[in-house]
């Protein structure tokens, strides 16, 4: 059976997209490991800088570019004050670069959809301590976290973390509720 020229042109356009864009991506994880390696500031001491400064809680955390140097960008969310921080803070030495604070709602309509509320609210009333699971995560892989995300799925709250090591990619998930961690199985 012969394909018609112009669904074998988009069969081919879709696969050169699909393996310029894996290419990028592992380019991406693999300058992301360099900067770490280089940085004067560790993701943990982001953390406890973040903890330390602005009440709330860590959703999110990845490595970024801003004005030609390596950061990471971390949100942080306060429900109490209904207030959302998005910092950019240097690999380098911590330095504060930006910060854009928003309200959590406009005209009172919340920005949250239901998951993320029921995310932040659970992990408020767990004893999770993310420097402690990054810590653990580093040495339990012999790899580097550099991102991470507060999800809830299937009425589950959990971080998914990326780490990056000798071995390549890893995805693991961690239950806020109990601290377990599951390996995310590759396909």
């Amino acid at each position: 059976m012969k394909l018609p020229i112009k669904l074998s042109k988009k069969i081919c356009v879709a696969a050169a997209v699909a393996l310029t864009s894996t290419t990028v991506m592992a380019d991406d994880d693999a300058l992301s490991a360099l900067a770490i390696k280089k940085a004067g500031f560790t993701l943990e001491q982001a953390i406890e800088k973040v903890h330390n400064t602005y009440p709330g809680q860590i959703t999110e955390l990845e490595l970024d570019d801003y004005r030609g140097q390596a950061v990471y960008e971390v949100d942080v969310v306060n429900l109490a004050q209904e207030q959302k921080h998005k910092l950019k803070l240097s690999l380098a030495d911590g330095e504060m670069l930006k910060n854009e604070s928003s309200k959590l709602s406009i005209l009172g309509v919340s920005k949250l959809d239901e998951d993320e509320r029921i995310a932040l609210e659970q992990l408020a009333e767990s004893e999770l301590s993310l420097q402690q699971t990054v810590a653990m995560l580093n040495s339990k892989y012999q790899a580097q976290v550099i991102e991470f995300e507060l999800e809830n799925e299937k009425g589950i709250t959990f971080y998914k973390f990326k780490l990056l090591g000798e071995q390549g990619k890893q995805r693991v998930i961690v239950d806020v509720a109990s601290g377990e961690t599951i390996p995310v199985l590759k396909h």
